[in-house]
């Protein structure tokens, strides 16, 4: 798994989605990094080649810093659409500590029932 970008503040960027967020959410640091040429090394570490590109048209651009994120964080939006807030947040539903895995009402988990085949197998032998 490829490394995440990582901002001067502590925030992570595991795909292009997260860098997207975290630029519009810290301009200053996204700006920096778009004119160190750091978001073009990232993207086409993590294989997307085309977003580099935009990356660094964006870099080049005669225009304004602001500008040029702003041009870089549209072309992003385009290619990668954010997701609907319905379906982060089944995504991102937090974990307890004390949960326990998924199970049916008649005592069914398929882990568990992968395990007892498993030790079926090997009992016969």
């Amino acid at each position: 798994m490829a490394e995440p970008f990582k901002f001067p503040n502590g925030q992570l960027a595991h795909n292009v989605e997260d860098l997207i967020k975290i630029c519009e959410k810290s301009p200053n640091d996204a700006v920096y990094h778009l004119m160190r040429e750091d978001f073009e090394n990232w993207l086409d570490y993590i294989g997307e080649t085309k977003l580099a590109q935009i990356a660094k048209q964006a870099r080049l651009a005669s225009a304004s810093d602001e500008q040029r994120l702003q041009q870089f964080l549209k072309s992003c939006q385009t290619s990668y659409p954010q997701p609907s807030n319905a379906k982060q947040q089944s995504i991102q539903q937090p974990i307890s500590s004390n949960s326990q895995p998924n199970q049916d009402n008649d005592g069914n988990n398929p882990l568990s029932n992968f395990f007892k085949a498993l030790g079926r197998l090997f009992a016969r032998a």
